[in-house]
């Protein structure tokens, strides 16, 4: 890379990360986070939601669960983050030039779903992604490589970095499917090559747990997701569209949105940006990419989606963009698309510090309930905050009562959901150290019903602690 690229892009990585990891300190572990902690307390070929990758990524950065806190639980996504900065600009410099590299370095920095969603909170998405851009590199050298040798190696790689992400998130298969998709519309020949089916073995057999646990356990996980995007006697939905288009663009940027929709004007227009030399590697990315985002935007028309389920898809037009950017970057251009860079840059900042202003001078937005047994329910805003204080309260009670014989010390703690019971167990019962047990529906517990393997049974007439938050407030009697 050229030498004075590459020292742009160090700095961006560095200063992108000591940003990361600032705000990771200033927030709470979120429902999702603590509810993957159960991951790393509990290993497994597979869990009921995912697959394992997240638990292993989580007793790694936490030295196997020996130094547990708030940015030891993020640092893995931190450091993924950084790490995924460099793989998409060494995508980019391979289809196009070291300019363009920096460049697809910003846009990543930039999206608020890769450096923020995915780049500082614990998710599946957190290690996915790395395992996602490595795939698209390897198909990079595949389709267009610089000899034979170089293009055995990225076929062997690409099974591992595909196998890899799906037993990160299982959408990694879409990986697969747009790859083999490319190969049967433009480059059958290497259908040819023994490097393929070999690499389709090493997929098959690096995911291939997922598939044993779920026939040991009546293939839950499949049936829950599929419950999830089942189309069976659902009506269109428009509002649920909505809320995923637009869910999409704040994730992704509306600025960099506003990058993306023009590139596409541009593309319809005219192929300008498809050029001779990087037209094979543009295609099999946007092969790759568009899919995850067209199939979950349709499904939003009839159920309701989660932003971040097509984030890594924008993966691909994010390089799209960038080479683009770079072919149409004239000398008297440069200067306005610095300072389109800077504002993209300053508004996922921007994001970042209002949210956590929010959540702590704020937390309560107009959006929540404000009284009675349902104070806070529909407030996204009090989710990362308040536990750390709630269970030194906690504990104040159980130690008077423990002090009176009201309890003892082994009584455990009852949940009945998978949230707020994440919380209840990272900041409560592991800090002071009593059992949780899961009392409920599977599809309710989720993860909680095979903790209940860790600790004793509860028996008749045996005492527990029961904990409600009011956003999600479930009298013990109903359950």
């Amino acid at each position: 890379m050229d030498k004075a690229f590459h020292i742009k892009l160090r700095w961006l990585i560095l200063l992108s990360t000591l940003v990361r990891i600032l705000f990771a300190n200033l927030l709470e572990l979120g429902n999702d986070e603590v509810y993957y902690y159960t991951y790393a307390l509990q290993p497994d070929w597979n869990h009921f939601d995912h697959p394992p990758m997240i638990g292993f990524l989580i007793k790694f950065f936490t030295l196997n669960l020996h130094w547990v806190n708030t940015f030891s639980m993020r640092l893995g996504a931190i450091f993924l983050a950084a790490l995924n900065t460099w793989i998409i600009a060494c995508i980019v410099r391979r289809i196009a030039n070291d300019r363009a590299a920096f460049i697809a370095a910003i846009l990543f920095t930039a999206s608020i779903y890769s450096s923020i969603i995915s780049g500082i909170f614990i998710l599946p998405d957190s290690i996915c992604n790395t395992f996602w851009l490595a795939a698209l590199y390897c198909m990079v050298l595949i389709v267009k490589p610089k000899d034979k040798k170089e293009q055995t190696e990225a076929l062997l790689f690409l099974g591992i970095w595909i196998g890899l992400a799906c037993m990160s998130k299982v959408h990694g298969i879409f990986l697969w499917l747009g790859f083999l998709a490319y190969l049967f519309f433009h480059q059958r020949s290497l259908l040819k090559n023994w490097a393929f089916y070999v690499s389709l073995i090493i997929s098959g057999l690096i995911i291939s747990p997922i598939v044993l646990w779920n026939i040991q356990h009546d293939f839950i996980t499949w049936r829950f997701h599929g419950e999830r995007v089942s189309l069976l006697d659902a009506g269109i939905q428009i509002h649920f569209f909505l809320q995923a288009f637009f869910g999409q663009v704040l994730y992704n940027n509306p600025l960099l949105c506003l990058i993306y929709a023009y590139l596409a004007l541009a593309v319809i227009k005219n192929w300008k940006y498809h050029t001779q030399h990087c037209r094979k590697e543009i295609a099999v990315i946007l092969y790759c990419g568009l899919p995850i985002i067209f199939i979950a935007s349709f499904i939003s028309l009839f159920k309701q989606v989660l932003p971040h389920w097509s984030g890594a898809g924008f993966f691909s037009i994010m390089i799209l963009a960038a080479v683009w950017i770079d072919q149409e970057l004239s000398l008297e251009k440069i200067r306005t698309v610095r300072k389109v860079f800077n504002w993209m840059l300053f508004f996922t900042l921007g994001f970042m510090i209002l949210a956590v202003c929010i959540i702590h001078f704020y937390p309560g937005n107009p959006i929540g309930i404000k009284s009675g047994n349902e104070l806070g329910k529909e407030d996204v805003s009090i989710e990362m905050i308040g536990w750390e204080q709630f269970a030194k309260e906690f504990e104040k009670i159980r130690s008077e009562d423990l002090e009176q014989k009201r309890m003892q010390e082994n009584d455990p703690i009852l949940v009945n959901k998978w949230f707020p019971a994440g919380h209840i167990l990272f900041y409560v019962a592991r800090s002071l150290e009593i059992p949780l047990l899961g009392e409920g529906k599977l599809h309710d517990l989720h993860k909680f019903a095979w903790l209940n393997n860790m600790a004793n049974p509860i028996q008749i007439a045996d005492d527990a602690y029961y904990i409600s938050p009011s956003n999600n407030h479930v009298e013990p009697y109903e359950i």
